[in-house]
């Protein structure tokens, strides 16, 4: 030890009169030593325990003012959406899992006590359902509903408050005081330690993941539907291509539609007399012209339609269902409370919101007079989802509910969406019917899980992964290390294939049972699992997994009695590929083709905007896609083989107006303000036959430009623009140029723009 290291030890060298300096350095030596740490750790030690028994009065005092839930609600679920007829799945989260990321130590700060029944839960799997959306939100939730950091934070915050109502540790009479003062710590650590993990317009990507967005000021969403007219009158829409793509814009819940792909065609024009009504009207039912139609001007399928949904709700994005017959039905499942469960469910097509959707009333049920089906019932779930019911011919709503606050049990609750309410004849038919769940682990409680990841939806059938909000039990050395610790991954759960069926004859009568159960120990670094195929009772799921060396596609077979996780093979030019990991920042498309020999193909996007200034008027990026397709009836272990790639050049060139976000560069300084590459980079992806003549294409819709997404058509193995340039010199254009994407050492590693807005994909390097 240095003499200068602690002055005491300094003055007990210069004893050495009194003793030898060796006496002094075995008699004194520790000691000194001792005094010295115990100077430094003091204060440690001493904020230590003051954060142990100070911390919940600071943060009550920090989030004095925060949410406070008066009622009983589960908070709502992610849901799935499916964006096109041929979409199986959309697999979002970039690859990084779902879970709670807190920082280990502060388990120690949470309740952590035992429930009646004798379970602990961590914080890490208690609010585990609020972290899911919590990590979708980070990742997607700018580029999707305009969330910034503040509103993913409070979200989450709102949704634990609810989730530890359910969730119980112990029985105390300020349960509800202790479970906001854990809520409002979970609030505290994502709001002081999530900035960097938020991802601002230089990562944020597309990907729809909210079932109840009501923090959102605006967003757009696009669906790809069979086109309306074409097989009325094949001659007038022969130009057409065989789908289109809808683009709906919410604002504060006000909803228009336009039909970005189709072509200036008059659905109906303009009359003074009734009976003039267009082969388009009479398809979805119009006999006589309604006054809101007289005298109107010409109504063109490309325009512009407001869409006339019941007010003072939070409408999400529509789902897209489509049937046994093939008929595409676009189903909006809102709520106007988020503290009850009455749902409104609407039921359209894309020929009525194209046409007329004006009602004569304000009502979400028949007596509105719409041209849309409406029913407002009480599902007893925060996040219904629509289903089909091919023994009751018919479309339902679908959701598991806690509804029973005695034992938090689950259960099935199901109710048309389609049938009125018989409020006269039939005893409480503005309710769901619900099915108790049976089974001791999901009846008791266990099966709470259940609300904690993508619900899958089937004709006929539901499919729930319900991971354990317990960690298993164990001895009194590694339960005190848990506590401290926490369990970092949540492993273990169990799916529920859930068969629904309903009888059309009878008003009520339903029946769900749940057809089987698997148990699994599978990391939630691996959710969130999506199905491979739309095939009733098919159990095969992919997954995507990040990692320094690349992005890998991950196959569990739920069939098998102990599923695990498998890797699936992707090839290219006759040999393993492996891709970088930027290919799972925007999510990826499962798809199985319906026509010939049915295919299942993965489609890969990714984007970055180009670096270097190319002055205040224009700017570019790079994009980038590849397919990866095998026969759909193909064995497990068959490699997915690359179809097509190409590597785009988008190119934006503006006035130059700061203040607006399609009319300014991005500046990586300030990278919550958007810019029209910006918004590209993080766009939908979409994938259906609205290419022409040419059949299936992938497209971006475009932000700034919403009238015309970037179209990309087959060729030659590759992806061309349809139009080069589009928009006007004197406001803004945006050029697409592309190139075949076929190099091994390219898509392994990290994507490269161009250094400028003149940089082309012609310089990349080729096999």
């Amino acid at each position: 030890m240095k003499q200068n290291a602690c002055p005491a030890v300094s003055r007990f060298w210069r004893a050495g009169d009194l003793m030898s300096k060796r006496f002094v350095s075995k008699r004194f030596g520790v000691g000194l030593l001792l005094a010295c740490v115990t100077a430094l750790l003091l204060p440690v030690l001493v904020i230590l325990v003051d954060m142990i028994f100070l911390h919940q009065t600071m943060v009550n005092s920090i989030y004095k003012n925060v949410d406070d839930v008066s009622d009983s609600e589960m908070p709502p679920t992610v849901a799935s959406f499916q964006s096109g007829p041929d979409v199986v799945s959309t697999i979002g989260g970039s690859g990084e899992g779902l879970n709670c990321s807190l920082p280990a130590l502060t388990n120690i700060f949470f309740d952590h006590r035992a429930d009646d029944k004798g379970r602990r839960h961590l914080v890490l799997q208690r609010f585990r359902q609020a972290c899911v959306f919590h990590d979708l939100c980070y990742r997607h939730g700018l580029a999707t509903y305009g969330y910034n950091q503040n509103d993913c934070d409070r979200i989450m915050q709102n949704a634990a408050f609810r989730l530890c109502l359910y969730i119980r540790n112990g029985d105390d009479a300020d349960q509800a005081a202790r479970c906001e003062t854990d809520s409002k710590m979970v609030l505290a650590g994502v709001s002081i330690g999530g900035a960097d993990a938020y991802r601002a317009w230089d990562r944020s990507t597309y990907f729809e993941f909210d079932s109840d967005p009501w923090r959102s000021s605006g967003f757009l969403v696009s669906r790809v539907v069979d086109h309306p007219f074409k097989s009325i009158d094949r001659e007038k829409y022969q130009d057409e291509p065989d789908q289109v793509i809808l683009t709906f814009e919410n604002k504060r819940s006000n909803l228009t539609v336009t039909c970005v792909t189709c072509k200036d065609v008059p659905v109906f024009q303009t009359t003074e007399r009734r009976s003039d009504v267009s082969a388009e009207l009479r398809s979805v039912g119009i006999e006589r012209l309604p006054d809101a139609l007289l005298k109107r001007e010409d109504q063109i399928l490309s325009n512009t339609s407001p869409v006339w949904l019941p007010p003072r709700r939070h409408h999400a994005a529509p789902h897209l269902l489509v049937d046994g017959a093939g008929k595409n039905h676009l189903i909006w499942v809102t709520r106007n409370n988020p503290g009850d469960t009455i749902s409104c469910l609407v039921l359209a097509d894309a020929a009525k919101l194209l046409t007329h959707t004006l009602p004569k009333r304000d009502l979400c049920s028949e007596e509105a007079g719409s041209q849309l089906t409406m029913v407002e019932v009480d599902m007893y779930a925060s996040s219904p989802l629509p289903m089909e019911i091919p023994s009751a011919n018919g479309i339902f709503a679908a959701a598991i509910s806690a509804k029973r606050e005695d034992d938090r049990s689950l259960s099935f609750c199901l109710r048309s969406a389609s049938r009125k309410v018989e409020r006269e004849t039939v005893k409480n038919d503005d309710q769901a019917d619900c099915i108790l769940l049976s089974g001791p682990e999901v009846s008791g409680g266990a099966g709470l899980g259940a609300f904690q990841n993508f619900a899958v939806v089937r004709p006929g059938q539901q499919i729930l992964f319900a991971r354990d909000i317990a960690p298993s039990p164990a001895l009194l050395p590694v339960r005190l290390l848990q506590n401290a610790l926490g369990v970092k991954y949540s492993s273990k759960g169990t799916m529920l294939v859930i068969d629904v069926t309903a009888h059309s004859q009878e008003k009520r009568a339903s029946g769900s049972r749940i057809k089987k159960t698997v148990k699994f120990d599978i990391d939630d670094r691996f959710d969130p699992m999506m199905p491979i195929t739309r095939k009733r009772d098919d159990l095969r799921f992919l997954s995507l997994e990040s990692s320094m060396e690349g992005v890998g596609v991950r196959m569990i077979d739920f069939e098998k009695e102990s599923p695990a996780v498998g890797d699936v093979k992707l090839t290219m030019n006759g040999s393993d590929v492996n891709l970088h990991r930027s290919w799972a920042s925007r999510p990826v498309l499962v798809l199985e083709t319906r026509e010939g020999l049915p295919k299942t193909k993965l489609v890969f996007s990714r984007a970055e905007i180009a670096g270097g200034s190319a002055g205040p008027n224009a700017e570019s990026l790079s994009l980038e896609t590849l397919v990866f397709e095998r026969a759909a009836d193909g064995p497990s272990d068959a490699p997915f083989v690359k179809t097509g790639g190409a590597a785009c050049t988008v190119k934006y060139k503006f006035q130059s107006l700061p203040d607006y976000p399609c009319y300014r560069p991005f500046d990586p300084k300030r990278p919550m303000r958007a810019s029209a590459a910006a918004r590209m980079q993080a766009s939908q992806l979409l994938v259906g036959k609205f290419a022409g003549q040419d059949g299936h294409g992938i497209a971006f819709p475009d932000f700034c430009l919403q009238g015309e997404p970037i179209i990309l058509k087959t060729k030659d193995g590759s992806f061309a623009p349809t139009t080069k340039t589009v928009g006007e010199e004197i406001d803004k254009t945006r050029t697409v140029t592309c190139d075949p994407l076929d190099s091994h050492k390219y898509v392994s590693g990290p994507i490269k723009p161009g250094p400028d807005v003149t940089a082309s994909v012609a310089d990349r390097p080729r096999p």
